[in-house]
């Protein structure tokens, strides 16, 4: 088996720390308005990302941590498409002339409760907006449980070069506790629909830490998805903040794995997807070699935001669609999460931003350190002043997690397990609302 940290050295980092996908992180978003963004956006040059947030869900699925809405009535798509590209429109107008659309994100909710026709004058729309740049990316996430045949098979018809399925688990016990029943010949049978449709680029999500899970059980799904060959998996442990979800509530009938149960699936999951030829990207990420991650790891071009590990590295993210955050050019961006007031903005030819941030000097180098060391697990301090830093290090030098050989500060293969930890330490915002830190536990 992969090295499992020792329990005490889990005990002894274990703390609430964010996940960094971005710095600073959603807490230190305060109001902003929409001209105080227009300079940042001004100055971007190049292809742009977009991320399109689709709220809705046909079910609630108890761990879920997303925003979302539960509505049944597909026909909402229709509408909310006509804002989403009213507000790309809108941000259009802030940019220089020219911008092409490198890549672009549908995440949610399910982004396939929009039906076909909805989903294809979406992606006709931005390319209206942004035309699309030579081998631009267009993935979009999936779930195996709502969308039939027809649906799978028209994606790579609209544009999608990229699918990701929401898989979770393959335990009907587990996927019953978190109210999400998916017999796993579905999944089965969407690999075999997209890949019949001539898309080669299918990944998975996992989660672990999920209640009923037992490290046998999850060994079994690392089997069983890991024999359909996805390209790329994500691994995520499961965070419980119902302070946030209230949801979650509900699961905590169940029995969950505890410190020790998931530090040993997550040492699992890197033995049996390592043995079956997947590439470690990052903290949460594998992929088979070959895949555009680990040549963006390879080529130090490897990216986090919030969609999770990335590529193209370096592009403005515009967020489009209630909750959505973007990020460019030394500011993050928000939108309101009040569908109304998203639909009532947009409809005054107002952005629909809500909070966000303007990104000090400190700010930028801060991230260039912490979305290096997640990325890469190491990084050079150059010519910042982190004497203090590399002194709170010291105890994870004495513990063989992380090394520091002059300005360079590289985390060990033990010292990955805690790299939310290592990051933590270059967070200056994290020790003033230490009392009142929310974020999930680190293990």
């Amino acid at each position: 088996m992969s090295a499992v940290p020792a329990p005490a050295l889990v005990d002894r980092y274990r703390t609430r720390a964010p996940r960094y996908t971005s710095y600073p992180t959603a807490p230190q978003f305060r109001a902003i308005t929409e001209a105080e963004l227009r300079e940042p956006l001004s100055q971007g040059q190049g292809p742009v990302a977009v991320y399109v947030h689709v709220p809705f869900c046909q079910r609630l699925c108890h761990y879920c941590g997303c925003h979302v809405e539960i509505r049944k009535n597909r026909d909402l798509g229709a509408e909310y498409v006509d804002a989403v590209l009213r507000e790309a429109a809108l941000w259009r107008a802030y940019q220089q002339p020219g911008r092409e659309l490198g890549q672009l994100a549908l995440g949610g909710g399910t982004p396939t409760f929009l039906r076909s026709e909805y989903l294809s004058r979406l992606v006709d729309g931005l390319d209206a907006i942004w035309p699309r740049a030579r081998g631009a990316e267009l993935s979009i996430e999936v779930d195996p449980r709502t969308v039939s045949p027809e649906e799978l098979d028209a994606l790579p018809k609209i544009g999608f070069t990229r699918v990701n399925l929401g898989v979770q688990d393959v335990d009907e016990q587990v996927l019953a506790a978190v109210n999400r029943p998916q017999p796993f010949p579905l999944v089965e049978q969407a690999f075999s629909v997209l890949r019949g449709a001539g898309l080669s680029q299918v990944g998975v999500d996992l989660v672990y830490g999920l209640p009923s899970q037992t490290e046998a059980s999850f060994e079994a799904t690392l089997d069983a998805v890991a024999g359909l060959r996805p390209t790329r998996i994500a691994l995520f442990q499961y965070a419980h903040v119902p302070w946030l979800k209230p949801q979650q509530k509900l699961i905590e009938r169940f029995a969950r794995p505890d410190s020790d149960g998931r530090t040993h699936m997550w040492a699992l999951a890197r033995e049996k997807l390592g043995g079956a030829g997947y590439v470690e990207v990052g903290m949460d990420h594998f992929a088979l070699p070959g895949d555009e991650l680990v040549s963006a790891l390879e080529n130090g071009s490897l990216q986090r935001n919030f969609e999770g590990y990335t590529t193209h590295a370096g592009l403005d993210l515009l967020g489009l669609g209630v909750s959505a955050i973007g990020g460019f050019d030394g500011a993050y961006a928000q939108n309101t999460k009040d569908r109304e007031r998203y639909a009532q903005l947009l409809g005054e030819g107002k952005l629909a931003v809500e909070r966000g941030v303007l990104l000090s000097a400190d700010d930028v180098e801060r991230r260039r350190v912490i979305m290096s060391l997640f990325c890469n697990f190491t990084v050079d301090l150059g010519n910042g002043d982190y004497d203090d830093e590399k002194a709170r290090l010291g105890r994870f030098v004495d513990d063989g997690l992380v090394t520091i050989d002059g300005t360079r500060v590289s985390v060990t293969p033990a010292g990955r397990f805690f790299i939310r930890n290592v990051c933590a330490v270059f967070d200056r915002y994290l020790e003033a609302d230490v009392a009142t830190r929310r974020y999930s536990e680190t293990a």
